[in-house]
């Protein structure tokens, strides 16, 4: 699939600067220092180690005039694309995963055009050691930069290699008793009969054969453009753990490379639609990557990037005190609205370890009537038995609640993926439609390219042969959403699930990582008498409610609520983060320190009668 390469000098060239300490440097910062010279085939590391890499492209004059131009870059590790003069443009996977990027059409000129490239030494799922993700990291693990190649890509090969992979799941998952499995098969291998290694016209016959059972118009946003009613709406999403398999400041950079990935993919996918919620990640991206938070905005006017949830973090519901629930809500709501102009209509909680019979309560007070998530379908005891449904508090208020059939955040978007949509759901009788969750998740990197092209297909697919669900992609989670209760007004009356949605598989999430949960639970109290006194002491004495220092204090405790850090299931280096950021005497610091308000509680001239004295512990 490629009709030329470049590698090397004076193609590319490289030079690096390694990071100090496990530090992990500004632009800025890392480009004052000077760059030593380096190559494909050096290893870099060790573990959370940062290393700048400067990349000097030439494009040579036979492969200027190709269709696309694409830097592969491939460390095995994750990475940021930035431009010369500091901009982040991309994130890299590594590992033959979200490899490329694509040369500007101003590369083309012949002359040299300098890149950098920002090298984290971690993979998208930490640095586990032998492949086993939930192991504690290995600090020793350094990484082989295998591939920096400028490539022309052949972009009729790579069309018709999706193609195929398509054709080639009906032909294997389809019944073999059905003509529409029988029509794969003989169109497949029509195609391969008709390929000539090294034969651009035979790839060309290739994807006319193709048409015959995925459409013609599988190659742009058209095929989504028909009268035909769909069942499956395909919604891109990359879960982002707040903290798991990493520290919070490595999430920080996540944020940036899978948003900055989306927000490239939607210029080039007019149909992309990406919902993303933590207002806590909202808020890192816009103080750390101000140019990736304003191209967000701009995809956030267009509706093509979908902020969801109205949470500050994608939160435990067990643990966390009743006030703190509410004040995830807050928080996370007055983000959203204070940035985009308009609070979530959606609570989006799809990998939390079971879910409070309070939420729906504190979702219509936080002025959201819908709620997604798709945990439940993990259950290793009882299967959930519902897919839409209405879900009742104790008090009475309930929500419109949608598990994704497909059971899972992270879907491949394949043929499997958008089949099992339709297969797996359990409310049928009542409505059909689903949400298809797609993009790589957990790490984040969120959806690729690949994923766009495979759900263009299907839907052309259905169109033409029929049988595979009808997945629509370009309406987002709130038209989905939308529609549920337009037919709840119409009379539909869903089943109801009264109470608390129990989770049958993580255990030991009231007991691991006792002092976090110590922490946590003093911290709510401490703040509780904070509010207090600082409420009391602005009323009796002309004391200044420190609103900035209180808001910034419960900020870091429901970031320490996230749904991997507050039960316990995240790594060590997770813990002395949030023992830093959420512990007693880490509140009761900035208490004495930032409020000062042991003075103004003793002060008797401002306080004569000595009110706030009995409230002081």
């Amino acid at each position: 699939m490629k009709e030329g390469i470049a590698s090397g000098s004076p193609h590319v060239k490289l030079s690096v600067w390694d990071a100090p300490d496990l530090s992990r440097p500004t632009f800025k910062e890392a480009t004052s220092h000077k760059f030593r010279e380096t190559s494909v085939g050096e290893s870099f590391g060790p573990s959370w180690s940062t290393h700048w890499f400067k990349v000097q492209l030439t494009v040579p004059k036979e492969l200027a005039k190709k269709d696309l131009l694409e830097l592969h870059w491939d460390a095995n590790n994750e990475g940021m694309v930035w431009t010369e003069d500091g901009n982040p443009l991309q994130g890299l996977t590594g590992g033959g995963e979200r490899i490329e990027w694509i040369l500007p059409k101003t590369f083309r000129d012949g002359k040299e055009h300098i890149i950098y490239i920002e090298m984290a030494c971690n993979g998208m799922f930490g640095n586990a050691p032998g492949g086993d993700s939930i192991q504690p990291p290995d600090p020793n693990k350094y990484f082989q930069l295998v591939k920096a190649d400028i490539v022309a890509v052949n972009v009729v090969a790579r069309q018709l290699y999706i193609d195929m992979w398509i054709i080639g799941d009906a032909a294997r998952e389809f019944p073999t008793d059905s003509w529409e499995q029988h029509k794969a098969l003989k169109v497949a291998n029509q195609v391969i009969d008709a390929f000539e290694l090294g034969n651009q016209d035979s790839i060309i016959k290739g994807r006319k054969i193709a048409e015959e059972y995925l459409g013609k118009n599988v190659s742009s946003d058209k095929v989504y453009k028909t009268e035909t009613t769909p069942l499956v709406y395909g919604i891109g999403q990359c879960h982002i753990d707040t903290c798991w398999l990493w520290p919070f400041a490595e999430t920080k950079r996540k944020v940036a490379r899978s948003w900055s990935n989306q927000c490239d993919l939607m210029d080039r996918y007019p149909e992309h639609r990406f919902a993303v919620s933590q207002a806590q990640q909202y808020k890192w991206l816009k103080e750390y990557y101000p140019y990736v938070f304003d191209r967000v905005k701009e995809k956030v006017k267009k509706g093509t990037f979908q902020p969801v949830g109205g949470s500050w973090v994608e939160h435990d519901t067990n643990l966390p005190s009743g006030e703190s629930l509410v004040r995830q809500f807050l928080y996370g709501q007055r983000l959203f609205e204070s940035n985009f102009g308009e609070r979530c209509r959606t609570f989006w909680l799809p990998d939390t370890f079971g879910y409070s019979s309070q939420l729906p309560q504190l979702c219509r007070l936080a002025g959201m009537t819908r709620f997604f998530t798709q945990k439940l379908s993990w259950n290793n005891i009882n299967k959930f038995p519902h897919t839409t449904f209405n879900w009742v508090s104790l008090d009475g208020s309930q929500v419109i609640c949608h598990m994704a059939p497909a059971e899972t955040y992270t879907a491949e978007a394949n043929f499997g993926d958008v089949k099992r949509s339709v297969t797996q759901h359990k409310s049928m009788d009542q409505d059909e439609t689903s949400l298809l969750v797609f993009g790589k998740g957990d790490g984040g990197g969120g959806p690729t390219w690949e994923h766009m092209e495979k759900l263009r297909r299907c839907r052309g697919m259905s169109d033409t042969v029929g049988l595979l669900p009808r997945v629509h992609m370009g309406d987002s989670v709130e038209d989905f959403f939308d529609r549920l209760e337009k037919r709840v007004a119409d009379g539909l009356d869903f089943v109801t699930w009264y109470g608390e949605l129990y989770f049958e598989l993580h255990r030991g999430t009231y007991t691991t990582q006792a002092n976090n949960k110590y922490n946590n639970r003093k911290s709510e109290i401490l703040l509780r008498d904070v509010e207090l006194l600082a409420t009391l002491a602005s009323i009796k004495t002309g004391y200044k409610y420190p609103k900035r220092e209180i808001d910034d204090m419960w900020e870091n405790v429901l970031l320490c609520q996230f749904h991997d850090c507050l039960p316990g299931s995240s790594i060590e280096m997770c813990y002395d983060d949030s023992d830093k950021v959420a512990s007693l005497e880490f509140l009761c610091n900035r208490f004495a320190n930032r409020l000062d308000l042991r003075r103004g509680v003793r002060n008797r001239r401002k306080d004569p009668e000595g009110s706030l004295q009995k409230y002081w512990g």
